[in-house]
């Protein structure tokens, strides 16, 4: 059973001592309160091990200080973090040292030499200096005795085989050395790169294809005029005739020129009167005056006792009627404005202006800028025609004023985002061939505001890459024959390889790989890793 003791804050490592000296339990653990360091040392809990020994005891600690904790694992004191496993454990107590008995001080302690033994029988004399020496000349004398002449010959003979053995042998498989040089074939590669400019763009993403971009414009005014395509028919003479006017009073009633009458029919035809005459007095007294119709044209052309409406306050005075019809009245084929013709009038302004926008707005092109045709846009701004619907009119014009805009693209961004994208086409250690590079820009490019996208392919040829490595390993040992053979089948080479050997002693390539010498030859001087 373990006995627990809650040590005080207030204690000292001399009263915890004190403390154990009264405890009759064989195991005891010390709960040490936190931030108490009284037993931090290996001394002080070496004498708290050393009372537990004389009594017969095992003693714990209980703490979180780690000073403390180290001090007990260093004298063999166990160290718990809390009671309940010390309490609940099974434990012991491991001492670095045997505790000493007062009574015996040399128990355990190894046999003293002979001449240290207190019996004087078997007492013996301490080797001197003298004789210690003698005993080591005398071993070394065995060392330096000459060895005989034949056993010497005998391991210079052997020595110089062996190293004419390693001369013989470094001669045939590490001297020799072989070149080859091997030209690559190369590969053909298109690409299709879709690419997106945008003038809010600051700073390009060549990996994602978002190049930045410059917007450009300028206004373009352009006048035009087209021959008008509407017709219909135009009233040129205006009909004629004459009416009866009849007094419905006694008094003479003064009929103005310019009077208006009216037809009875729908709609009303209108005519006045040409000429001012005076209408006598008396109830039905009548008079014969000439008129005219007011519009021109066939509808003034009307049958006789049709003309029966004098307008204004001389219909209270004055009844009319036409004895007989009117004639005259006619009407011609004349060219009139259409819709259609301002429509087509303004697509032929517009095309004009598309024609002229893209070298205007090259103009505008700073070094080193490329302008997308498919990215000029045109707005526009104002349009004034001289003539309206319906106008008689042979010709009709049209000033026009068109705001046109375009994205300039950088031409060095493109071309760095078509070599990262042939190069990610190229296989590892793969050269791109740099005079075989051509580029051409697909039509259809796409225009959304202040930005354009299109595509461009690029074409190129690269170098087939080589593993020198890899080239070492599979014509080790092999004929310059079999190695060329074994090369130009698993390699796709422009030309047969050079192989070159020095010495070519054994006929055969080294069969240490660092002593083949793999080079490989570009055909083109220039070429982009």
């Amino acid at each position: 059973m373990v006995e627990l003791i809650r040590v005080p804050e207030t204690a000292n490592g001399e009263a915890v001592r004190h403390k154990l000296a009264q405890m009759k339990a064989e195991k005891v653990a010390f709960e040490l309160p936190d931030g108490w360091v009284e037993l931090g040392n290996t001394a002080r809990l070496r004498l708290l091990q050393r009372q537990a020994q004389i009594q017969g005891s095992e003693i714990a600690l209980i703490t979180r200080d780690e000073a403390t904790h180290r001090a007990a694992n260093q004298v063999g004191i166990p160290v718990f973090s809390r009671p309940e496993k010390a309490v609940n454990g099974r434990w012991h107590m491991s001492p670095l040292l045997p505790l000493v008995d007062p009574a015996q001080p040399d128990a355990g302690l190894p046999e003293p030499p002979p001449w240290r033994r207190s019996d004087v029988v078997n007492r013996q004399a301490r080797p001197n200096l003298y004789q210690a020496r003698q005993r080591r000349i005398k071993a070394e004398e065995r060392y330096r005795r000459p060895t005989p002449l034949w056993l010497r010959s005998l391991s210079t003979v052997v020595m110089g085989g062996m190293i004419l053995f390693l001369l013989i042998g470094f001669a045939f498989y590490v001297l020799p050395a072989s070149t080859v040089t091997l030209t690559p074939g190369r590969q053909h590669i298109v690409v299709d790169v879709p690419l997106s400019a945008s003038a809010d763009l600051d700073v390009p993403v060549i990996e994602d294809r978002l190049l930045t971009a410059r917007l450009i414009e300028t206004n373009i005014e352009e006048r035009g005029s087209i021959s008008t395509s509407g017709s219909q028919q135009k009233p040129t003479d205006k009909a004629t005739g004459s009416v009866v006017f009849s007094n419905l009073g006694n008094t003479s009633v003064r009929i103005p020129e310019g009077t208006v009458i009216n037809t009875s029919t729908s709609p009303p035809i209108t005519f006045r009167t040409v000429q001012e005459r005076e209408l006598p007095g008396g109830v039905g007294s009548r008079i014969d005056i000439p008129i005219e119709a007011l519009e021109p044209g066939f509808q003034g052309n009307v049958r006789a006792n049709t003309i029966n409406t004098v307008s204004g306050a001389l219909r209270f005075r004055a009844r009319v009627s036409n004895p007989g019809g009117t004639f005259g009245g006619g009407s011609q084929l004349v060219q009139v404005v259409t819709q259609s013709d301002k429509d087509a009038l303004l697509a032929q302004l517009k095309e004009q202006v598309e024609a002229k926008a893209y070298a205007l707005l090259a103009e505008e092109l700073e070094a080193g800028e490329w302008l997308p045709p498919e990215g000029v846009q045109s707005y526009v701004i104002a349009q004034a025609f001289d003539q309206f619907d319906d106008d008689v009119a042979e010709q009709l014009d049209l000033t026009l004023r068109v705001l046109v805009q375009g994205v300039a693209v950088p031409d060095a961004e493109v071309d760095e985002a078509l070599m990262l994208a042939l190069q990610e086409e190229v296989p590892e250690r793969g050269r791109l061939v740099a005079n075989t590079v051509t580029i051409e820009r697909r039509p259809q490019a796409a225009t959304l505001g202040r930005s354009v996208q299109f595509t461009m392919t690029a074409e190129a040829d690269y170098v087939i890459p080589i593993d020198p490595v890899e080239v070492r390993q599979q014509i080790i040992g092999l004929t310059p024959e079999e190695a060329s053979q074994s090369l130009t089948a698993n390699w796709q080479l422009d030309r047969t390889p050079e192989i070159y050997q020095d010495p070519d002693w054994l006929g055969t390539l080294p069969r240490f790989p660092n002593r083949i010498q793999v080079r490989v030859e570009y055909q083109e001087p220039v070429a982009l890793e």
